[in-house]
């Protein structure tokens, strides 16, 4: 069996799962993740690709289909895991397409030959309130993917692992702040965690302070009055202050209503099928 790391950043923590088949793919290319992280992690590598058991990848999207020649030759992976996924950017939407990239990719990868049948999906993300905005409870969009939460659990940090942003900067990461979401596919889960732990369920329920008015998100109350008193913020609210001000934040939040009962539409098992998703079906059919 074979484990099967993605999204590493300077690959401390597949250094510390190689006593078993390792396949560790990291987004940057080699040259790339060796200036950003330095010689410690070069010399990690080189440690690394001595080893017979454990392969390494560099430039793999996980947000890409991959059981298609982007991964090394390998097979019998049992086990995907993917630890705090980041774009680096601070912005709700392209973290958010970022996650649902990975786990669509990963479903696809689950169901190709290169997979067993009880392969298993772990993501680890933080459940604090700005990673709620684009993260919080994932089983909805795992449900999408015919995916099932197996179990939750608090993520371990096993010795010489070190936490990295995507800049290369070293961060620490509070481990009672973050969650391992452990999920498989709907036909193989036999005993499916039904319920979510107390501790989860207030963690994911946080949200930050919002401005309605320049739909921003603070991590604390103190930002946000920060930016109510503002310069930029007077200067929308003196702009909003006239009919056409109205009637655009009125659209903007009939948008954000109608994304919202999209969304629930969508995972709403045996919904009829709306008359866009037939006809791509006919489209797919004809090639």
């Amino acid at each position: 069996m074979t484990k099967l790391l993605l999204a590493e950043g300077d690959f401390s923590y597949a250094a510390t799962q190689t006593d078993h088949p390792l396949v560790a793919c990291g987004f940057d290319s080699l040259k790339n993740v060796i200036k950003k992280y330095g010689k410690k992690t070069e010399d990690r590598l080189n440690e690394m690709k001595a080893l017979n058991r454990v392969t390494l990848a560099f430039g793999v999207d996980a947000t890409k289909t991959m059981h298609k020649g982007a991964l090394p030759y390998v097979k019998n992976i049992n086990e995907i895991e993917i630890r705090y996924p980041h774009t680096g950017v601070k912005s709700v939407a392209s973290n958010r397409i970022l996650l649902t990239g990975m786990i669509t990719a990963c479903t696809r990868l689950m169901v190709s030959p290169l997979c067993t049948d009880g392969c298993t999906l772990s993501l680890t993300l933080k459940t604090t309130g700005r990673y709620n905005e684009w993260a919080g409870d994932i089983r909805l969009l795992a449900r999408v993917e015919h995916l099932t939460l197996l179990k939750v659990s608090r993520p371990t940090s096993p010795a010489g692992y070190n936490h990295v942003t995507t800049s290369g900067s070293d961060e620490g990461v509070q481990l009672d702040q973050s969650c391992t979401w452990t999920f498989q596919r709907t036909e193989h889960c036999q005993i499916p965690l039904e319920k979510l732990p107390e501790w989860l369920t207030k963690e994911v329920g946080e949200q930050c302070e919002r401005c309605e008015v320049c739909n921003k998100i603070f991590s604390s109350g103190e930002d946000l009055i920060k930016h109510l008193e503002g310069k930029g913020h007077r200067k929308k609210l003196e702009r909003m202050d006239c009919p056409e001000g109205r009637r655009k934040l009125k659209r903007q939040r009939e948008k954000e209503v109608r994304d919202e009962l999209a969304a629930q539409e969508l995972v709403r098992p045996n919904r009829p099928k709306s008359k866009k998703e037939l006809r791509m079906e006919r489209k797919k059919r004809r090639f």
